[in-house]
């Protein structure tokens, strides 16, 4: 795991787990935070925007794979997260909003460990794991944040 572009992928994707930290201690600390949008809105939008990209990587992942197996399985669950980000930004309830992120994330994570199995992306890119440990962290901050809101 000592490759440049592993060094890239580990700080871009940890650097990515900063505003779920940043907007989830803001809301859970009642802060206001220097901007016009709420620290909720910030959360849900930016968790919207991270589950649509983890789908554009499973699409991604379906061009890639194109020629070699049969994909079009992994294109509809792509569009399906994707949609799912969005549906959840639509919502009145931050708890369905909530929860609807974060069995999002965790589906996703799901999927990626299927087609993880005996692939690079375990054995030496380092990827899975460090979405394992990403995917809890948000998981986390977004329990918290529902949890303080159901209480």
């Amino acid at each position: 795991m000592g490759t440049a572009k592993t060094k890239i992928m580990q700080l871009l994707g940890f650097a990515g787990l900063i505003p779920f930290l940043v907007f989830s201690l803001a809301q859970l600390m009642g802060v206001k935070l220097p901007l016009p949008v709420a620290p909720m809105t910030l959360l849900l939008t930016y968790g919207a925007i991270i589950l649509s990209f983890l789908a554009g990587i499973l699409w991604g992942r379906a061009i890639h794979r194109a020629d070699s197996e049969p994909t079009n399985s992994l294109l509809v669950l792509s569009n399906a997260f994707a949609l799912l980000a969005w549906f959840s930004l639509l919502l009145d309830s931050v708890f369905w909003a909530l929860l609807i992120q974060m069995v999002g994330f965790a589906l996703v994570l799901t999927f990626e460990r299927v087609l993880a199995r005996g692939s690079l992306m375990t054995t030496q890119s380092g990827y899975y794991p460090m979405r394992l440990i990403l995917t809890a962290g948000v998981i986390v901050c977004q329990l918290l944040v529902l949890g303080n809101h159901i209480f």
